[in-house]
């Protein structure tokens, strides 16, 4: 392979990490063994499984594509999952042609695949409706997989039935459709242990994840069972108010939830119960190390019992910048600065930022960055990395706790007074938590401590500021402050918190599980991990991916509602109004690819549409992940107000290119007609331009003269998005319904993904 051709597939190979979550693996342009890595490897073992068994075994696991070579063969030990392992990989001969990686990583004592994954420009090209996969014959397959090349942990894995559920679901727009065997011990499903195999959108093998670690069990003697639990929880449980910002886009309103009374800093950012629960006990433990969780006093008394008030209108140039950091003690002397940065962003908030970028040149080399607001002065962001840090992790001999939690919260106390003086009176601070490395309860690396921000005694969810301390040193290493400027809503109205207990227990689930305390740790043969029978109290998913993270308990309805950019159908009710419709079949699978919105288990089919509304189903419909805002960016629409629900759909809708940037109004109440929509569709699909070319796309309509559109019209019926009435009339100032543009935009999307080569 020549150097350039080694660029080359190296970018290719970056772009297979990055979208496959991962990192690149080691020593990728190997042709053949190599000396293992010395952070990851100690001494190689003697292996049963050679080098040529392992490529037949990987070959025959997931066949590899004509024109695929092997450019990687390595040889790992690795200590942290216990396991000594072929590291196989194969590509493109000619890269530039195409990109793709086939990756299959084999046990090197017992041939076990632990993982494999391949991927290639058709495998990127995902459309968000989900494929039409044969569940039962993938299951099938998918057990026949598992008996031949893992018989020896078969008997102990049984096929999760959410994920089961998911799969029959078509799975996700950004998550693969996947079937998850789960480990099980003594009955009882074993958390983060098992296999996960994944499919493509056409039902082929896309990867498999193994994991096995090696664990002892603890006796599920004595567990309590799922009624005794939901009993203790229910009793335990305290509902209060919460303020519950809309992330998803600036300015968005704060709605009031019910919550469940914090006890952990895990559960700062969430307002729907996950609770662990001992299973002989009933008491709720920490996910991080098992250990019975309390009350937290810090909760019940602000930083500052007087009233405060946060600076503005400072508008700080570069040297107010430079001055305000010296104040707060973060630009010292003995620092270079290297980089200095002015920026205006949207997201979390509307907000101006000073950036600085410095390096310590005393002692250890360390890189410091911090963000200021350029409004009030207050600091937003911190972060110091460097050298020691990096020596421990390859090193965690040199790990030393100097500092423990109580003095680790003194300093970040110390910390946010001096930083943010104006809003001590709304923030409290939470216990701190240590980060161990590698799940050793002995190493700890550094502390986090959380201060939540309260308004009117309410908390704001997932809002305050964090601050890490090095458990060595006692430096803080990391800060973030999170703080929107949306109006709070008033407190009126709402329901009791007897109530909002009544209505969460409706909802919640116990599932009894063996879990590792702490989660993640070293498995190797001489680093048994322990579990212990825990249950897991959740909210009834039904299979939805996005039902736990996106509901919320209404404060004054008591009903349970979706918030934020992408939760559709989060409440997974089946649809009751759309039986014997002209288009219930369409309907139903817009509703199941979670692409159409559907309330209170109703989609109001023959609903009249305004030209906002319409837009708003190919927004919803386009399930996008991403905000469509610049920095500071104003509505563009002259009639879309800026905290609009429409604002999103509108201004994703002039970047897509599904509206002209000629007009400036959206005229978002008025009647959304067929022709209107013919111009969305058009535009969507790349043919706006074409199709005003006179004669490009002609369609003979009895109601011709009265069509603006008409290549528009002409090209929706050709292609069958849209269909003429029965007297070939193709009505383009009819007002449409919800239906019938839910059904053309389900059409659009089909044809869109057909044109992809």
């Amino acid at each position: 392979m020549t150097n350039k051709t080694k660029k080359r597939w190296m970018g290719s190979m970056l772009a297979v990490a990055i979208s496959a979550g991962g990192i690149l693996p080691y020593n990728v342009l190997a042709d053949e063994v190599k000396a293992p890595s010395q952070s990851t490897v100690q001494s190689v073992k003697t292996t049963k499984i050679s080098r040529e068994e392992a490529i037949r075994i990987a070959k025959e696991f997931m066949a590899i594509p004509e024109g695929y070579v092997n450019n990687q063969v390595e040889l790992e030990d690795n200590k942290f999952i216990g396991r000594t392992f072929w590291r196989l990989s194969w590509g493109l001969e000619r890269p530039e042609d195409d990109f793709g990686q086939v990756s299959v990583s084999v046990d090197a004592q017992d041939g076990t695949i632990l993982n494999a994954y391949q991927w290639s420009k058709e495998t990127e090209r995902n459309s968000i409706l989900p494929g039409k996969l044969n569940t039962d014959k993938l299951v099938k397959e998918a057990n026949a997989l598992i008996n031949k090349y893992y018989a020896g942990y078969a008997s102990q894995m049984k096929l999760s039935e959410e994920s089961l559920e998911s799969f029959k679901r078509g799975g996700t727009p950004y998550m693969e459709n996947s079937l998850y065997f789960e480990r099980h011990d003594n009955g009882i499903p074993v958390s983060e242990q098992g296999l996960r195999i994944s499919y493509d959108k056409k039902g082929k093998l896309r990867s498999v994840e193994f994991t096995w670690n090696n664990i002892e069990f603890e006796s599920d003697a004595g567990v309590k069972n799922r009624d005794e639990i939901l009993r203790l929880v229910e009793q335990e449980l305290e509902m209060e108010l919460a303020y519950l910002p809309n992330m998803s886009r600036p300015g968005g309103k704060i709605e009031l939830a019910y919550a469940p009374k914090l006890k952990a800093s895990s559960d700062m950012y969430s307002v729907v119960p996950r609770l662990f629960i001992d299973a002989r006990t009933g008491k709720q433990i920490s996910a991080q190390d098992g250990k019975e969780i309390g009350t937290l006093p810090g909760l019940n008394q602000a930083l500052s019992a007087v009233k405060t008030t946060p600076p503005s209108d400072r508008n700080l140039d570069e040297a107010g910048a430079m001055a305000k950091l010296k104040e707060l003690g973060i630009l010292k002397d003995s620092m270079q600065v290297q980089q200095k940065g002015y920026r205006e962003e949207s997201y979390p908030a509307k907000r101006k930022l000073w950036e600085i970028f410095m390096i310590e040149n005393q002692g250890d080399r360390k890189n410091v960055r911090a963000s200021l607001d350029a409004q009030t002065g207050e600091l937003v962001s911190y972060v110091q990395y460097g050298m020691p840090y990096d020596a421990k992790m390859g090193n965690p001999d040199k790990i030393k706790v100097n500092i423990n939690k109580q003095q680790a919260e003194k300093t970040a106390e110390a910390f946010v007074r001096k930083v943010l003086p104006g809003r001590l009176d709304t923030l409290y601070m939470m216990e701190a938590v240590p980060n161990y490395f590698d799940g050793d309860l002995n190493k700890v690396m550094n502390y986090n401590v959380s201060f939540v921000r309260k308004e009117n005694g309410i908390r704001v969810v997932g809002e305050g500021a964090t601050v890490t301390v090095d458990a060595d040193t006692g430096d803080i290493i990391d800060y973030n402050m999170t703080w929107s400027k949306q109006t709070l809503p008033a407190t009126t109205d709402v329901i009791k918190p007897e109530e909002a207990k009544k209505k969460t227990m409706a909802v919640l689930q116990a599932e009894l599980r063996y879990s590792l305390f702490p989660p993640f740790g070293p498995a190797g043969a001489n680093q048994v991990r322990k579990a212990k029978p825990v249950y897991i109290i959740t909210a009834k998913t039904k299979g939805n991916f996005y039902d736990y993270n996106a509901s919320y308990l209404d404060a004054r309805t008591g009903e349970w509602k979706a918030y934020g950019q992408m939760p559709v159908n989060n409440a997974g009710q089946p649809v009751t109004d759309i039986a014997g419709h002209p288009f219930e079949r369409e309907l139903q699978e817009m509703v199941d690819a979670n692409l159409l919105e559907a309330k209170d288990g109703k989609v109001n089919p023959d609903q009249k549409m305004t030209r906002g509304e319409a837009l708003k189903v190919f927004y919803v419909a386009a399930r996008q992940p991403y905000e469509h805002y610049g920095p500071q960016q104003e509505p563009f629409f002259t009639d879309v107000e800026e905290n609009s629900e429409l604002r999103q759909a509108a201004d994703w809708a002039i970047q897509t290119r599904l509206l002209p940037r000629e007009e400036k109004q959206l005229r978002p109440n008025e009647p959304a007609t067929r022709e209107f929509l013919a111009e969305l569709i058009v535009r969507g699909l790349g043919y706006g331009k074409l199709a005003a070319k006179e004669g490009v796309f002609e369609a003979k309509f009895q109601d011709s003269t009265t069509i603006q559109k008409k290549g528009e019209a002409a090209l929706v019926t050709l292609l069958r998005i849209m269909e003429p009435n029965a007297n070939n009339q193709f009505e383009p100032g009819r007002q449409v319904t919800k239906a019938e543009t839910a059904v053309a935009v389900y059409r659009y999307l089909q044809t869109k993904e057909s044109f992809i080569e």
